[in-house]
């Protein structure tokens, strides 16, 4: 087997992190040669049949068959008895599902998906299952837009994307049995909790909230909810409560309603002056300045 390869797609990482794919041409029996990187990608197979390798796992795909391709897996495709094959499909970076929305939804997506069990031994969806329609529909919208590049096309591309992830996840979250399945359940259940947190954290972002607060509220250990809380949304909760609050004045930034002072009492820092150094912190500008900015874009 050839060595896989780390790929660096030259669409992926830009300022718009897309880019389509449409392969016919075979290198020494491989349609894709065994590669693997850090973006998420799905792959239809729009003509003939192949063989599909996903990490130590390996299936064969017919047409219209789509695959779905996590982030950092090894993969490579081949054609079967030397068919006239023809598969095209969607590449995008994996933090690309994180910057649609800010919220709790958005922010523990691309962790959930990449990072808690969401693989199976054939990642594959046939049009016989009933989430193929919409993954079809949404890849084919993305592609369509990313070609004409018509007013507005990003954000078509991105309510596709978002669409597709949404899919996905509750699909492999409400299959399978054994251990995959376990772990599936095990995230659910997890993300139950944390939902509970996030809505404490909302609803008291104004006041002084510690990790042993937000234990009483879903009744477990500071150090088991500091790991799950990690887990699913990539960072510490002091590390969320902080960019919670700073986006939450750029909201109130935006408006003119209330003052620098007010803003830093509303979103719960202790006092202005610690409130303007982690903004800056945050964005590079004063709380000052980052209203001007807004006021001269407007």
């Amino acid at each position: 087997m050839a060595q896989p390869e780390l790929f660096h797609y030259p669409n992926v990482g830009k300022r718009f992190p897309f880019r389509i794919t449409d392969v016919q041409l075979q290198f020494d029996g491989h349609l894709v040669k065994p590669h693997w990187h850090d973006h998420i990608e799905f792959i239809k197979i729009v003509k003939g049949r192949v063989s599909v390798t996903l990490d130590q796992d390996q299936f064969e795909a017919g047409e219209n068959e789509i695959v779905f391709i996590n982030s950092r897996q090894i993969h490579s495709i081949r054609s079967l008895s030397g068919q006239s094959v023809r598969i095209n499909g969607i590449i995008f970076d994996k933090f690309f599902v994180t910057n649609f929305l800010e919220g709790f939804d958005s922010m523990h997506t691309y962790h959930l998906f990449v990072n808690t069990g969401i693989r199976s031994e054939r990642q594959s969806f046939s049009p016989c299952q009933p989430i193929w329609s919409e993954l079809n529909d949404c890849m084919e919208i993305a592609k369509n837009e990313f070609a004409g590049k018509q007013h507005c096309y990003e954000m078509a591309i991105k309510s596709s994307i978002y669409r597709i992830v949404t899919v996905v996840i509750r699909y492999f979250l409400q299959q399978g049995t054994g251990n995959a399945g376990s772990r599936r359940y095990q995230a659910g259940q997890k993300l139950v909790l944390i939902r509970s947190v996030m809505d404490y954290i909302e609803e008291h972002i104004a006041e002084t909230i510690t990790v042993e607060d937000l234990c009483k509220v879903i009744h477990i250990s500071p150090n088991y909810l500091s790991r799950i809380f990690k887990e699913l949304n990539g960072v510490t909760i002091t590390r969320f409560l902080t960019s919670t609050r700073i986006h939450l004045a750029k909201q109130m930034l935006a408006g003119r309603e209330l003052t620098v002072t007010e803003i830093s009492e509303k979103t719960g820092f202790c006092n202005i002056h610690y409130f303007g150094k982690r903004f800056k912190e945050e964005t590079g500008f004063s709380p000052s300045e980052f209203r001007s900015k807004v006021k001269r874009l407007e």
